[in-house]
Order: structure tokens, then C-alpha cells, then sequence
């Protein structure tokens, strides 16, 4: 009876008892790693979109600083103009997906470099060729600089891509002779119409989700010009 006894004591699991735990461990193992899957994939979803605002809100917020800070410089008159040298007439010249302009926000990055703070920047929306960083299907949001300033601000100095997968980008201007009665704001603004820049400039930029799954990043936004008449050089 006793040996009976201790041979039942030190009876193992049989095969059924085996499977059985080893599909219990494969379930709960399947479970956790779908659940840790999904918690690391809504991780990097959120990265990406944050990094897609951070990117947007910095593209925008140099926008509005350079916008802000635009000029326009008052042509000297003839007698003005006699022993001295020819003024530079400037522009603000803006479409509907492009701008360019005159500012003094220039901050020059090189020591002793022969630059002001002013300088001609222009923002245009164009296609970029799509590299292998870049998995987007919109257009590029370009921005040029040119610290030697003249009446084209629309040619010269150096382009350089901001922000890739744009789907729209749409500037539009505050005229304040049509602000009763009227449609204030305009499509388009051409400072050699009026010698005046615009009270507000408008700004819609629209952007591709980082995936498919999301929707589109809106954002909109204005910036005013401080001094929006000519200014003399001479004063």
C-alpha cells in the first residue's frame, strides 16, 4: 500500500495536460503581443503627427515674423536723388500661393558677414522630386532668400524646401477700401498698384496626414505688417 502511495505521489503531467498549457500560453502570449504591437504603433503615429504640427507651427511662426516686419522704401524724388546714389525701389508682390516681399528680419549667421537685417524673401508652393525621404504625395512648400534687395523680389538668392506633402497653401490679403460694402479680402497684392502693403496677410496651409489613416493638418493663421507705408530713407 505504501509503495502504491508514493509511486501515485510522484506521478508527472500527462500529454493532454501538457498541450492544453502550452495553447494557453500561446493565446496569452498572441494577446500580448498584439496589444504591445498596437501601443507601439499609436506611439509612432503620435511622434509623427506631433512632429508634423512642430514642423508647421515653425514654418508659420517665421512666416508671420517676416511678414510682419515687411517694408516698402519710399523712391526719392528728382532733387532728392541729385548727388546721390539711385534708391532701391522695393515690392510686395503676392499671389494666391506665393508671396514675396521686402523685411528687415533678416539675422545674418556669419560673423563680419557684409549683411543687414534687411533682405527679400519670397514663400511659393512648388513639386519637389520625390526622394527616398520623402513619402508624401503633395507639393513642397519653398522658401527663398536674397540679402541683396531690388524691385524683383522674386528672382535671385537661394531656395531651399521647408516642408514636404502640402496640400494646399493659400495667402490672402485685407484691403480696407473694400472693407464696407465689399470683399475685403483679395486673391492677389501688387504694392506698384497702391504703394502700400496690406493690413493683414491671410494664411491657410494644409497638410498630408503622416499616414493614410488620418485626416488632412489644417492650420490658418495672420500676420500684420507693422508699417505699412513707404518709408523714406532719407528719415
Amino acid at each position: 500500500m505504501r509503495r502504491s502511495h508514493l509511486r501515485g505521489r510522484a506521478r508527472g503531467f500527462t500529454l493532454v495536460e501538457v498541450l492544453i498549457a502550452l495553447v494557453l500560453l500561446l493565446g496569452i502570449s498572441t494577446a500580448l503581443y498584439r496589444s504591445m504591437a498596437l501601443t507601439f504603433g499609436t506611439t509612432s503615429r503620435l511622434e509623427k503627427i506631433n512632429e508634423r504640427y512642430h514642423e508647421a507651427r515653425q514654418v508659420l511662426v517665421r512666416m508671420m515674423r517676416e511678414i510682419r516686419m515687411a517694408y516698402l522704401r519710399d523712391p526719392l524724388s528728382e532733387v532728392e536723388r541729385l548727388g546721390r546714389e539711385p534708391t532701391v525701389v522695393t515690392r510686395f508682390v503676392g499671389g494666391e500661393d506665393e508671396v514675396y516681399f521686402a523685411t528687415v528680419a533678416h539675422l545674418p549667421i556669419y560673423q563680419d558677414a557684409r549683411e543687414s537685417d534687411q533682405a527679400e524673401i519670397g514663400y511659393s508652393l512648388r513639386s519637389a522630386d520625390r526622394g527616398a525621404r520623402n513619402s508624401y504625395h503633395g507639393k513642397t512648400l519653398f522658401r527663398r532668400e536674397s540679402t541683396r534687395v531690388d524691385d524683383k523680389p522674386d528672382k535671385g538668392g537661394t531656395l531651399w524646401p521647408l516642408i514636404e506633402g502640402v496640400k494646399e497653401l493659400k495667402f490672402e490679403y485685407w484691403d480696407e477700401r473694400h472693407e464696407v460694402g465689399g470683399e475685403a479680402w483679395r486673391r492677389d497684392w501688387d504694392s506698384d498698384e497702391n504703394q502700400v502693403l496690406p493690413r493683414i496677410v491671410r494664411i491657410t496651409l494644409v497638410l498630408e496626414s503622416p499616414d493614410d489613416q488620418g485626416p488632412d493638418i489644417r492650420f490658418v493663421t495672420q500676420a500684420a505688417p507693422k508699417v505699412r507705408q513707404p518709408v523714406n530713407p532719407l528719415q
